[in-house]
């Protein structure tokens, strides 16, 4: 796939939503051996993993920093990209000496642009986290 086209493919939300999941699906592998892992896998990632219950807990700490980073990451697209309604989220809504100002219009501008920055990149970073834990699941590459 070509470096450009990563951003507007179905890839970074299943990996996202893979990830989001990971850290419960990681705890409940006690329970059902890694059975639910393994579906979760084959479904969102496209690629069947040779998950166990030790594997499953072994991925524990992964899952709790990416379900942090992905949470980080997807929340400073959306702040960014609807920087003119932030009051209606409890957020500041001064933007004469946010970047961009003194007026809205360029706050809004700056922000809109820098939240479309990182939704450009989130998909690489998705990607990096996605291919670490395939790796700890003892997938093939």
């Amino acid at each position: 796939m070509r470096w450009w086209k990563l951003p507007l493919s179905g890839a970074p939300y299943r990996h996202t939503l893979f990830l989001l999941l990971s850290l419960p699906l990681a705890v409940w592998s006690l329970f059902d051996h890694g059975t639910a892992q393994r579906r979760a896998a084959a479904l969102l990632l496209a690629h069947p993993t040779p998950f166990s219950r030790v594997r499953g807990l072994a991925a524990v700490p992964l899952d709790a920093v990416s379900l942090m980073v992905v949470g980080y990451c997807w929340l400073g697209v959306l702040v960014n990209v609807v920087y003119p309604v932030r009051p209606l989220f409890g957020m500041s809504g001064e933007y004469r000496d946010s970047w961009g100002g003194p007026t809205l219009a360029g706050a809004w501008a700056v922000h809109a642009l820098a939240g479309i920055a990182f939704w450009l990149l989130i998909p690489w970073l998705l990607r990096g986290y996605v291919a670490l834990w395939r790796r700890m699941a003892g997938a093939d590459n």
